[in-house]
């Protein structure tokens, strides 16, 4: 019995060691059977990939060269001002007016280009900003060892703004980045100067309502004050008449402590509390009426930026209106106000001028045999299908005929 399970398996054994050798054999026949194929298709599968390899990278060599110049600002931008002038040049606003300008220097294909633009990506292409040093440059988020750390890293600010312009021909890219640059340093200011606008309007309207919250309770209070002083007049006491005019009275907590002095120091404690409420009421009116006269001024300027920024409008011209609009104004406080405002608009306007005037265009590389090489490696593969393809279909075609 044993014997004969042995000899089954020994047969079992055989039998698989049989079949494994016939998948080798074949497997080896089916690859010589490729590299015939192949072989014999040498010629068709080397024209099909070198061809459109050289043709490409005639195409490349001769196609006129994208050629890039650099503006560079000191501008310091923390990474959401950044994001913030990136989303002012890339709007649909600016971008027109941006068009328009190149339009009218007969930069037609450029302007083209920029309209036709589905994405800040593919405008990217041609006009680009970048902060250098990067923020991620100046320190990395995760080395962060705490909350106040982070805090710190969020507030980093880069130290330079670079402006990079692309495009062709070459004897039209200094004229091109000439429109660009002046859409960039005049128009942009405008939008930051619109948006510290109507942060101030915010604020001197918080401002105010508040004002107006505190007057009617510091209107009761001081009503009330008035009221208690009369009543402690009308109280009759010994010491009444004997208060010592020599005596300074300090109070921290005057409703606190007032009730256990005598009469003549209570009278005078209420007295200084009403003045008190009385000079503060008096300061907050002539606050009130200060911010009244800057939310008018601020208005007048929103007005006038927000009127204008659909058409070109420069940071220049609002300077220039800014000039003359200050002799509108006799009260001192806004003319001082107007004054510093209008020095606020200069040092913007001197921030957008570039660290050099003429910097130098240099010409972007083609990358011709990095794209030949994709060719190559797409044409290759494409020609050994049809080549198996072919060859199939060959095969085929024998078998029917037989």
């Amino acid at each position: 019995m044993e014997g004969s399970e042995n000899d089954g398996s020994n047969k079992q054994a055989t039998g698989n060691d049989v079949q494994k050798e016939a998948n080798i054999y074949e497997d080896e026949i089916n690859l010589i059977d490729y590299f015939l194929v192949l072989w014999k298709r040498k010629w068709l599968i080397s024209l099909a990939s070198v061809l459109p390899a050289l043709v490409v990278g005639l195409v490349i060599f001769f196609w006129p060269r994208d050629c890039k110049i650099s503006y560079i600002y000191n501008m310091e931008l923390g990474e959401k001002a950044f994001k913030i002038l990136e989303d002012a040049f890339y709007s649909t606003e600016n971008l027109e007016k941006l068009v328009e300008k190149l339009q009218a220097n007969s930069f037609n294909k450029y302007a083209k280009k920029i309209a036709e633009a589905r994405t800040v990506e593919y405008l990217r292409e041609f006009i680009s900003f970048e902060i250098s040093p990067s923020y991620f440059e100046v320190i990395v988020p995760s080395k962060a060892k705490d909350f106040e750390e982070l805090q710190k890293i969020q507030q980093v600010k880069g130290t330079l703004l670079v402006m990079a312009i692309v495009g062709k021909p070459q004897k039209d890219m200094y004229t091109i980045s000439s429109i660009i640059r002046n859409d960039f340093e005049k128009v942009i200011p405008i939008y930051s100067v619109k948006e510290g606008l109507t942060s101030s309007i915010e604020t001197l309207q918080t401002s105010m309502a508040i004002i107006e919250e505190d007057r009617f309770a510091m209107g009761l209070d001081l009503e009330r004050k008035k009221a208690t002083l009369e009543k402690l007049k009308n109280l009759k006491s010994e010491d009444s008449g004997n208060i010592q005019s020599n005596i300074i009275l300090q109070f921290n907590d005057v409703s606190a402590s007032s009730a256990y002095l005598p009469l003549a120091h209570q009278i005078q404690a209420v007295d200084s509390q009403i003045i008190n409420v009385e000079e503060s009421i008096k300061a907050n009116e002539e606050r009130y009426n200060y911010y009244k006269g800057l939310l008018t001024v601020n208005e007048r300027l929103f007005d006038e930026v927000k009127s204008k920024m659909p058409l070109y409008y420069t940071i220049q011209e609002f300077h220039s209106f800014l000039d003359n609009i200050v002799k509108d104004y006799k009260d001192k406080e806004l003319i001082d106000y107007l004054s510093g405002y209008i020095k606020k608009i200069e040092n913007k306007m001197s921030n957008t001028v570039p660290l050099i005037e003429k910097p130098k265009l240099y010409p972007v590389a083609k990358g011709t045999v990095k794209k030949s090489a994709i060719a190559f490696a797409i044409a290759f593969m494409l020609s050994v299908f049809a080549a198996f393809l072919s060859e199939g279909l060959r095969q085929n075609k024998v078998r029917n005929e037989n």
